[in-house]
């Protein structure tokens, strides 16, 4: 069968949207409006029916909306701002997308792995940075030398005595460390660190003197220079000791 042309289609179309324009136009003027519905708000519906009827698609009912809404007495002569307003509605998840944009980065589950590790180590940094420090001239006089006796702070730095964390071009160190009465490091404090090698991890080892350890239920540094202070090369030598 000879399909039909799409100009005859389109004419028909036409002529189909005419005769309903006319059949509706006719009983616009001849009906009745039910009861308690005014004449013109009954010729309205009318209209718009027989625009939906024959022309509908979404700008339309558009239009529809906004102009049965601004019948409310407080949206009254607004319809122009009626129908911005359905419009946004309508187009919510389009003015969303538009407005929030694209993700910045994807990432695959390597980098993403990498990410989060970042981010713990800032975070468990900014912890450490919460501890009291010494500059190295400070901490010279906390060992009993003069503040300009810096060589005595880097030698017990460079042989893990000493826990020294980087800072700009030098060090910085955490007082906890230090005996101010014997004007040494405590003895716990130089075994530790030397057990866990903290010249050549200084933040992981100064993670692990901050952080509250399970079986202790405090921090490793709390325990410095009291009664428990044996306990800390124990804890040390757990986490040092070769897996398997």
């Amino acid at each position: 069968m000879e399909a039909e042309p799409t100009t005859r289609r389109s004419t028909r179309r036409s002529t189909e949207h005419l005769r309903l324009g006319d059949y509706w136009s006719q009983f616009r003027e001849s009906a009745e409006p039910p009861e308690r519905l005014s004449a013109d708000v009954y010729r309205q519906l009318v209209d718009l029916l027989a625009l939906g009827l024959t022309e509908a698609d979404d700008s339309l009912w558009l239009d529809i909306a906004a102009r049965f809404a601004a019948r409310h007495s407080e949206l009254e002569h607004d319809e122009r701002r009626v129908r911005s307003l359905l419009t946004l509605l309508a187009s919510g998840r389009e003015v969303t997308g538009q407005i929030g944009g694209a993700p910045r980065e994807v990432f695959d589950a390597a980098a993403y792995r990498e990410l989060i590790q970042a981010r713990l180590r800032g975070e468990a940094i900014e912890a450490i940075w919460q501890v009291p420090m010494l500059e190295p001239n400070g901490a010279a006089v906390a060992l009993g030398a003069k503040p300009a006796n810096r060589e005595i702070v880097r030698q017990r730095r460079k042989r893990s005595w000493l826990l020294g964390l980087p800072r700009g071009r030098g060090y910085l160190y955490p007082v906890f460390q230090f005996d101010h009465l014997r004007e040494d490091i405590f003895p716990e404090v130089r075994a530790v660190n030397e057990l866990l090698n903290a010249a050549d991890d200084p933040w992981g080892v100064a993670s692990w003197w901050i952080s509250t350890n399970a079986r202790v239920d405090a921090a490793p540094m709390e325990l410095v220079g009291t009664d428990r202070a044996d306990d800390l090369p124990v804890l040390a030598q757990a986490v040092a000791a070769p897996v398997g």
